[in-house]
C-alpha cells in the first residue's frame, strides 16, 4: 500500500518540510511520484523513516544516520538493538528519578526519612554498560579495522555483541521457564518460581540496580504498558500478571 507525503506526515509526526528535506538530501527517497504530482511512500520507506527517527531519538546526526543506513542490513539490526538497550536504560533511569522525586516529596512533607545515598538516584545512570558499540563510532571502527590494530578492535566488538546475545538468551530462558511454571500450575511464591524471579532480578541488575519500590513499579509497568504486555502475551496470556506477582514477592523478601 502506498501513502502520500501528507499521510506519512500524519502517521509519523514528521513535518512536510522535514520529509521534503529528507527527499532532497537522499536520506529518505519516496517510492514513486504519482500522476497527481504528489510523492508516495511504501512499507520499505516507512521502515526507513522509523529507523531515522530511532537514530534521532538517541542523538545521531543526519550525516551519521545516512552512513549507518547504507550499511549491511545485519549491521543496521545490530545498531537498532543497541538503540533498544539505550532507550531501555534511559527509561529505567527516569523510573529511578521518579522514585527519587516521590521520596523527596514525602521527606519534605515529614512523612519519611530520606537516606543521603538516595538523594541522587536517577541523576546518574550508575552501572550503565554498553553491550554493543555506539552507532556514532561505526566509521571510526571501520577505519581502525583497516589499520594494523584492526584485530584488537574487532575482538572487542565481537565480545560486546556476544554479551548482547547472551543477555537476550538469558531473558528469553527466564520467560520460557515462567511460561512452563504457569503450565505446571505453580504459585508465584513457590521456591521454584522464586528461583526464576531471582534470575530475572539479576538480569535487571545488569542494566540497573533497582530498589524494592522500583522493582515493584517495574512489575506493574510490565502489566500496564501495552508494549510490554504484548511481548509477554506472546509467551503466555497470564505471564505478565504471573511475573508481576512473583516480582512483588521477591521485592518484599529480598529488596526491602
Amino acid at each position: 500500500m502506498a501513502y502520500s507525503m501528507v499521510d506519512v506526515s500524519g502517521m509519523s509526526g514528521v513535518s512536510l518540510s522535514e520529509l521534503s528535506q529528507y527527499a532532497e538530501t537522499g536520506l529518505l527517497n519516496p517510492a514513486f511520484g504519482g500522476l497527481d504530482k504528489d510523492i508516495y511512500y511504501e512499507k520499505q520507506e516507512l521502515l526507513r523513516l522509523q529507523q531515522i527517527l530511532f537514530c534521532k531519538e538517541v542523538g545521531m546526526e543526519e550525516t551519521e544516520i545516512e552512513s549507518m543506513l547504507r550499511d549491511d542490513p545485519q549491521d543496521v539490526i545490530r545498531i537498532m538493538q543497541q538503540h533498544r538497550i539505550e532507550i531501555l536504560e534511559e527509561a529505567l533511569r527516569l523510573h529511578g528519578l521518579i522514585q527519587t522525586l516521590d521520596k523527596t516529596i514525602s521527606h519534605l512533607q515529614g512523612e519519611q526519612e530520606l537516606d543521603e545515598n538516595e538523594l541522587y538516584i536517577g541523576f546518574v545512570n550508575k552501572g550503565r554498560h554498553q553491550l554493543l558499540p555506539d552507532a556514532s563510532s561505526q566509521k571510526e571502527k571501520t577505519d581502525l579495522a583497516q589499520s594494523s590494530t584492526a584485530k584488537e578492535t574487532e575482538g572487542l566488538e565481537l565480545k560486546s555483541k556476544e554479551d548482547y546475545l547472551d543477555s537476550q538468551a538469558k531473558i528469553d530462558r527466564i520467560h520460557l521457564d515462567l511460561q512452563q511454571a504457569i503450565e505446571d500450575e505453580l504459585e508465584p511464591g513457590s521456591p521454584d518460581v522464586q528461583e526464576i524471579i531471582g534470575r530475572h532480578l539479576e538480569w535487571i541488575k545488569g542494566y540497573y540496580t533497582p530498589t524494592s519500590e522500583i522493582y515493584r513499579d517495574l512489575a506493574n509497568l510490565y502489566v500496564e504498558h501495552p508494549d510490554f504486555r504484548k511481548m509477554y502475551d506472546g509467551y503466555h496470556p497470564s505471564l505478565a500478571e504471573f511475573l508481576r506477582e512473583g516480582m512483588m514477592i521477591k521485592a518484599e523478601q529480598d529488596l526491602s
